[in-house]
């Protein structure tokens, strides 16, 4: 009974660290597929805007992009791309990173007729 002091002590400080990564993967995970939906949804809604005003200047569907997004998602000009006919808008994002060293990108297209 006495070598048995402590063992629990010993078992839960060996766990920890690997309860605390599996929490920060769930919680990159999570950030990820939120940013990939705000990005899916700010693309098609600056799709939409360029189709309702064809003369938008990709200076405005960028800003469309930026305004709808939340503001620790942004998009780069250089990283937004249109194409017509059918004002087809793609713009890639950075993910914020919660493990060091992860650099996530994600890439959203929408066409609007």
């Amino acid at each position: 009974m006495r070598r048995e002091r402590g063992t629990s002590t010993i078992e839960i400080i060996g766990i920890t660290p690997l309860v605390v990564l599996v929490m920060i993967i769930l919680a990159q995970t999570a950030l990820a597929l939120y940013a990939s939906t705000s990005a899916q949804t700010g693309v098609r809604i600056a799709a939409r805007a360029w189709s309702q005003e064809p003369a938008m200047s990709p200076a405005g569907v960028h800003s469309t992009i930026n305004a709808t997004v939340p503001s620790w998602l942004r998009v780069d000009a250089g990283d937004v791309v249109l194409r017509g006919p059918g004002h087809s808008v793609t713009a890639t994002f950075d993910v914020p990173d919660i493990i060091p060293f992860a650099d996530l990108r994600i890439t959203r297209r929408t066409v609007m007729p």
